[in-house]
């Protein structure tokens, strides 16, 4: 979308940061006539510049890795937040920024400025705390240190949350808790690393930083490698589901949709990212015990015999068994042998009942449910969205889980569901992805 086409709110947020940027550029003037100050300047704007082109990918492309906080938090250090100004500003300039600076120039300038306030304000603070420039003294400087990155860490963070509030229209809490509670750990790993390079930069010079560099390189290198790994895996399980739904000719893309469902339902609930992870292995996976089920009873055009109904029930403990060979996700096996329990206890295989049947087997359930409701299957017509919602209420309590029925549901009555088929109010708003182990950028 082009910057004539945002709306007025967001052009005029926009503005306002580049303004502030460009704003602390000209407070923080180098003295560009040192040259150990214009042989730092050009060491770190270039050592930030690779930090970016070098970004890693995480899972789902929304956000990365670099160590661009590490570097910029050091030129604070070692030259002042004159320096560190125009070095966060520089960062900007990798590969693509420059190719897409055309279309996006508006998103190139506001992230350049958001980050010369972020790192121009925490140096701003790191002073009036009276730390230390070109030399760090301990314990003194402790204390200003960390008021500094937090500083950054609001700004920063907080600067890209209002694009993305403004551009989704969700409440700014909300967007925290969805998209940036993972930027904490990160820049709590990163701000020593920030030390350890201004102390080596101030002891020994630009080689002794290259040196720290190397082992920095290798262990992206192996990052790179278990996250390539993880694609494959994740690669194999949905090949897994596309031949497990290719068994059910009417249940095509049951899998995705039950796992988009999950994530959408477990996000609402605030469950924790490492969890959520392993629980959409698991509801994509929901139905894997189905391998194990003749196709003349799975697409049986008329009603099941009670034998054919008992071999249908029997799916979810074979599923369960099976994914207890998968090392990664075996600890939420019970998922998917429970996701046909019912909270009265009438449910299968075991007539679990209540909290005795694990949440990720409740939310699964209800996806599971929603998603068999509103499409058509050999034996029934599909639901429309409200009916599908009607009885997912009436059902309430008894077969499924009130607290995520209650949130399912209103994520489909706020229209903030992805776009799948049985949902008649898909959400709306542009993507925004955040990027940076401890950097945010708004990708308006």
């Amino acid at each position: 979308m082009s910057f004539r086409e945002q709306p007025v709110i967001l052009k005029l947020y926009i503005l306002i940061i580049i303004f502030l940027g460009i704003a602390f550029m000209f407070f923080f003037q180098p003295d560009w006539s040192s040259i150990s100050v214009l042989k730092g300047f050009i060491f770190f704007a270039i050592l930030n510049i690779a930090s970016e082109h070098f970004a890693v990918h995480l899972p789902k492309e929304e956000s990365s890795v670099s160590l661009s906080f590490a570097i910029l938090l050091a030129t604070m250090l070692i030259f002042g937040p004159e320096v560190a100004v125009w070095v966060a500003v520089f960062g900007i300039f990798t590969l693509k920024d420059i190719k897409s600076f055309k279309k996006y120039y508006y998103r190139t300038l506001f992230n350049g400025a958001q980050y010369a306030i972020s790192i121009g304000g925490a140096g701003i603070v790191y002073l009036y705390f009276g730390g230390n420039i070109g030399v760090l003294i301990f314990p003194n400087d402790i204390l200003p240190i960390i008021a500094a990155c937090c500083v950054y860490f609001l700004v920063n963070v907080g600067a890209v949350i209002v694009v993305m509030s403004i551009t989704q229209k969700v409440p700014i809490w909300g967007m925290w808790l969805v998209n940036f509670r993972w930027a904490v750990p990160n820049y709590l790993a990163l701000a020593p690393l920030g030390i350890v390079i201004a102390v080596i930069y101030m002891q020994i010079g630009i080689l002794g930083v290259l040196f720290l560099i190397l082992p920095l390189l290798l262990a992206r290198h192996s990052f790179i490698q278990y996250m390539e790994m993880r694609k494959t895996y994740l690669s194999t399980i949905r090949a897994l589901t596309k031949a497990i739904d290719a068994k059910d000719h009417y249940t095509h893309g049951h899998s995705e949709r039950v796992a988009q469902y999950t994530v959408a339902i477990g996000k609402a609930m605030n469950l924790p990212d490492d969890y959520l992870e392993k629980l959409e292995y698991i509801a994509l996976l929901h139905d894997v015990g189905k391998v194990g089920i003749s196709e003349n009873i799975l697409n049986k055009p008329t009603r099941l015999l009670d034998e054919e109904m008992a071999v249908i029930r029997e799916h979810s403990a074979i599923g369960a068994d099976i994914i207890k060979e998968v090392r990664l996700i075996t600890d939420l096996s019970e998922v998917i042998r429970y996701h046909h329990e019912r909270m009265d206890g009438n449910g299968y295989p075991d007539g679990k009942k209540g909290e005795e049947i694990p949440l990720g087997a409740r939310i699964v359930g209800v996806a599971d449910s929603f998603d068999a409701m509103t499409t058509n299957r050999v034996y029934r017509n599909a639901m429309n969205t409200e009916e599908a919602v009607e009885e997912l209420k009436r059902c309430s309590g008894t077969q499924f889980d009130p607290e995520v029925v209650e949130v399912f549901v209103e994520l489909i009555e706020k229209g903030e569901l992805v776009n799948v088929p049985g949902i008649s109010r898909p959400g709306t708003g542009d993507r925004v992805v955040q990027r940076g182990q401890a950097e945010a950028s708004a990708e308006l």
